[in-house]
């Protein structure tokens, strides 16, 4: 289990545990319509926490885009 700070166009948008990790290039889905590409993952290796290892995650808002079924 990792612990999970999310931060979108550089405001703390997550703060959870995540059982998996979305990777640099991912996209991610906020509120609906609104979504955002993963830029960089970051391994908090100086810190110690009881949730599981902790994380950094920075994301980037990008245009909405049509999801075809």
């Amino acid at each position: 289990m990792f612990h999970v700070h999310g931060f979108l166009d550089n405001r703390k948008a997550i703060n959870s545990r995540m059982e998996y990790l979305p990777r640099v290039g991912d996209t991610m889905r906020f509120a609906g319509e609104k979504y955002a590409k993963v830029t960089e993952v970051i391994w908090c290796m100086d810190e110690h926490s009881n949730m599981g290892q902790r994380i950094n995650i920075r994301i980037e808002s990008e245009a909405a885009h049509s999801i075809k079924e």
